[in-house]
C-alpha cells in the first residue's frame, strides 16, 4: 500500500521567505504509488466550490493543474493526499492585503479563506468602541479585498445646562395680620442638563449627537402672607352676634370667623343699613319670619336668599351671618334694613354704614 503525503495550508504569511519555501514543496512525489510508468492516475482537484476529475499519467503538479484548466498562481497553497485509487489535490488561493492602521502600511499574504477578523488578530489589533473598517470583521477576504483600513475614533463628551427658572407660591398664614409677607422658603432653579457626544473619526469626519437628557426641577419659593385681621369682639351693644371674623384672606376668597368656620366670599359691600322691626304676626316678603339674620334689601341689588356676613368696617358692630329675605318701598340700590328685636333698638341704631361679605360657600375642614 502507498503511503500518504499531506501539504497543508500555512497560517497568514507576512515574508517572502516563508512564501518561496511554501511554494517549493508543490511537487506532489508520487514515486511510492503503485501504478507503472505509462499508468494513469485519477486526481480529485478541489478549488474553492468547484471541483474537477481529471485522469493523467502526469505527476508533477504544474501539469496536472494545466490539463484540468485549474489556473495556479505561486502565491496559492496546493494540499494532497494520495492513495492507492486517487490523489485529492487542494487548493487554497492567496493574495496580498494591505492594511493601514495607527499610520502604518502593513502588508500581508492571506488566505482567501481568511477573514477581516483573521487578519486582525494577527496583527494584534483591537477595535475600539466607534473605530470604524472599510469592510466588516466577518467578511471573507476574496480576492476582491485588497485593503483594509482602520479609522480610529477619538471620543470626547460635553454638557450643555438650561436653566429653569424657579416660580412663586403664596401661602396663607393666619398668624401674621394682613399686609404682612415674607418668604418663607427660597426657591431653587432647576436645569436641563443635555450631554453630548462628539465623535472624532482619524479621517477628519466629526459627528455630534444627544446621549441623555437629565432634568432637575426647580423648587418654587413660598411667600407667606398674613391674613390676621385686628378684629375682637365687638364692642358696640347694638351687636346681634358676638361672632367676629378673624382672617380674611381676599387671594383665596374666604374669611373665617372666631367660631373657626370658613367660608367663601365674592367680595364685600358698603351698604347704607338702617334697622327695622316686626310685630308677632309679621311676614316677609318671602315668606320668612322677620328675625334677627332675615335683612330687607333692593332685590334688583341684591338677590333674594343671598347669604351675607354684615358688621362695620372697624368690626365695633356685628351683625353676623344673615340672608337677603325682604325688602321695602324705601330701599333702594345699596341700602339694606337689618332686622332687630325692638324699635328701641332700631332707633338707637338709627343710619350707618356697613361692610358685607357676600357668602357663596363654606369650606370643609381637611
Amino acid at each position: 500500500m502507498a503511503s500518504k503525503k499531506t501539504i497543508l495550508c500555512s497560517p497568514l504569511v507576512r515574508s517572502t521567505a516563508q512564501l518561496l519555501s511554501i511554494v517549493a514543496t508543490v511537487v506532489v512525489v508520487l514515486s511510492s504509488l503503485d501504478v507503472s510508468a505509462d499508468a494513469k492516475i485519477t486526481y480529485a482537484i478541489k478549488d474553492g466550490n468547484e471541483n474537477v476529475v481529471l485522469s493523467s499519467n502526469a505527476t508533477e503538479m504544474e501539469q496536472v493543474l494545466e490539463q484540468a484548466g485549474v489556473e495556479f498562481d505561486q502565491l496559492d497553497l496546493i494540499a494532497t493526499e494520495a492513495s492507492d485509487d486517487v490523489v485529492n489535490v487542494s487548493l487554497t488561493r492567496r493574495h496580498y492585503v494591505t492594511v493601514e492602521c495607527d499610520g502604518v502600511t502593513t502588508s500581508l499574504l492571506v488566505r482567501s479563506t481568511d477573514t477581516v477578523q483573521d487578519v486582525l488578530e494577527h496583527l494584534n489589533i483591537t477595535l475600539k468602541e466607534f473605530d470604524q473598517l472599510n469592510v466588516p470583521v466577518n467578511t471573507v477576504l476574496g480576492e476582491d479585498v485588497t485593503e483594509l483600513t482602520v479609522n480610529r475614533a477619538s471620543v470626547s463628551y460635553h454638557t450643555e445646562s438650561t436653566p429653569i427658572p424657579y416660580g412663586s407660591v403664596r401661602q396663607a398664614n393666619p398668624d401674621m395680620l394682613i399686609g404682612e409677607e415674607g418668604v418663607t422658603s427660597e426657591g431653587v432653579e432647576g436645569s436641563i442638563v443635555e450631554r453630548y457626544r462628539t465623535i472624532r473619526m482619524e479621517d477628519g469626519t466629526v459627528t455630534e449627537e444627544l446621549v441623555s437628557t437629565e432634568r432637575i426641577d426647580a423648587v418654587d419659593e413660598v411667600v407667606s402672607y398674613g391674613t390676621k385681621t385686628k378684629f375682637s369682639a365687638p364692642t358696640n351693644s347694638l351687636s346681634t352676634s358676638s361672632e367676629y371674623i378673624t382672617n380674611i384672606d381676599e387671594e383665596e376668597g374666604t374669611f373665617t370667623t372666631s367660631k373657626g368656620v370658613t367660608y367663601t366670599y365674592s367680595g364685600t359691600r358698603t351698604l347704607n343699613a338702617t334697622a327695622y322691626t316686626e310685630g308677632p304676626n309679621g311676614q316677609t316678603s318671602t315668606g320668612r319670619t322677620p328675625q334677627v339674620g332675615v335683612v330687607a334689601i333692593d332685590p334688583k341689588y341684591i338677590s333674594y336668599g343671598t347669604q351675607m356676613f354684615i358688621m362695620s368696617a372697624d368690626g365695633s358692630f356685628v351683625y353676623g351671618k344673615c340672608v337677603a329675605g325682604d325688602c321695602g318701598g324705601l330701599i333702594d340700590d345699596n341700602d339694606v334694613d337689618l332686622y332687630m328685636n325692638s324699635e328701641s333698638t332700631c332707633e338707637r341704631w338709627g343710619r350707618h354704614n356697613v361692610t358685607a361679605f357676600i357668602i357663596t360657600g363654606t369650606v370643609e375642614e381637611g
